[in-house]
């Protein structure tokens, strides 16, 4: 997401008439603007992406997010590339998409003892639980195991053509909950500026 602040057709003007105060009040926008866009950052992370908007699996796109200058008065906060979390990225906007296998008939989503407590996969397919079967239930395909020749089912897969997901959002909350602080950033520094020339 792109954060910028519009100059008007006389704010080079302004700044060249000013002189060297100008430039110093220039520059300073830009730092507190970056300043404000790391702090952007950290508002997404710590307030949508720790199981709030989006449920936090491995924190591939938490440890990814991050802020960067893309020019004077412009800063960008996202998943830069090349990234490992690039084609995760997505879920950070609202866009939408239906996911389908590419190979297969079926997706396996992992479901209850598939996951661990922190909801990562314990297995990245079927094929790597020894002694598990399939079963249909309420009209799912599942896939799971036993413990034991008495043991109950333990799913831990449903089959599922494809799935549909909605991205979170969590880029344009965040940043929008973030502007006071963007603002303020910037302000500091051109007050510090302004007491530079005192």
């Amino acid at each position: 997401m792109i954060i910028s602040i519009e100059t008007g057709p006389d704010f080079h003007q302004t700044v060249t008439d000013l002189g060297q105060l100008g430039q110093k009040v220039s520059g300073a926008v830009s730092k507190g603007l970056e300043k404000g866009g790391q702090l952007a950052a950290g508002t997404v992370v710590r307030d949508y992406l720790s199981g709030q908007s989006l449920k936090r699996r491995s924190g591939l796109l938490s440890r990814e997010l991050n802020s960067w200058m893309n020019g004077p008065f412009e800063t960008i906060v996202g998943i830069d590339e090349p990234s490992p979390a690039g084609k995760y990225k997505w879920l950070l906007g609202d866009d939408q998409m239906t996911i389908r296998p590419r190979t297969a008939k079926f997706l396996s989503i992992p479901i209850g003892e598939g996951l661990t407590p922190s909801g990562v996969p314990r297995y990245s397919s079927p094929r790597e639980v020894t002694g598990g079967f399939f079963i249909e239930s309420k009209g799912k395909l599942l896939f799971g195991n036993k413990r034991g020749a008495r043991g109950r089912f333990r799913p831990l897969f449903v089959l599922v053509r494809s799935v549909f997901v909605q991205g979170s959002g969590a880029l344009l909350d965040g940043v929008t909950d973030s502007l006071p602080d963007i603002t303020k950033s910037i302000n500091t520094e051109i007050t510090r500026i302004k007491g530079i020339d005192k």
